[in-house]
């Protein structure tokens, strides 16, 4: 589709702005949270968690917007003009996007029955499918800005971009998962106040 370069560019810029949103806010986020695993969960931390959420969402359809508006004007949405590095955006997005979902249908549910409760105090597999959602959050963040700002990625074939985007998963996976179950470790107590 032809298009003046300024709506070109004026649509980027907006695509830019939302995803530094929807990445700040998300990040935001995942910090209090981590932060905040060993405090007892107030109504007012569910209300912050929940308003966060909103605007994170938020980002995403202005995400979803300014992107598809971006790939139809460069392809027309032609699939053979996608290159391995579009559809990872796009893959990307999709995970982003489920994930937020899980957190609206699963998470936001599970944590308003925590008023009073510690998140870190919960059991061994809820704690662990609570971290990944935040896991697989900041992934998609990250590859999301690797993808959006590195020339040598632009142009990388398949066989480059699969092994760095499950290397970068596994790395996240191990550390973040290794971190909240140190700190969950560090807050046992003598009376076994942590469930296994």
């Amino acid at each position: 589709m032809d298009l003046p370069q300024g709506y070109v560019d004026l649509l980027r810029a907006a695509h830019l702005i939302f995803f530094a949103a929807g990445m700040g806010t998300a990040l935001y986020l995942d910090f209090i949270s981590f932060s905040s695993l060993s405090k007892p969960k107030r109504p007012r931390d569910i209300q912050d968690i929940e308003r966060i959420h909103r605007w994170v969402l938020l980002a995403f359809a202005g995400l979803w917007v300014t992107g598809l508006a971006l790939i139809y004007v460069r392809t027309g949405f032609d699939f053979a003009r996608f290159s391995p590095k579009l559809w990872m955006k796009v893959s990307i997005m999709v995970a982003m996007t489920v994930n937020a979902g899980i957190i609206g249908v699963f998470v936001m549910p599970a944590m308003r029955k925590l008023v009073g409760s510690r998140v870190i105090h919960l059991k061994g597999i809820a704690l662990a499918a609570l971290t990944q959602v935040a896991i697989v959050s900041v992934f998609c963040w990250t590859s999301g800005v690797a993808l959006g700002s590195s020339v040598v990625l632009k142009t990388a074939p398949w066989d480059v971009l699969l092994p760095l985007a499950l290397g970068w998963f596994i790395v996240l996976t191990v550390c973040g998962q290794g971190v909240v179950f140190a700190q969950r470790n560090r807050q046992a107590t003598a009376a076994g106040g942590i469930a296994a």
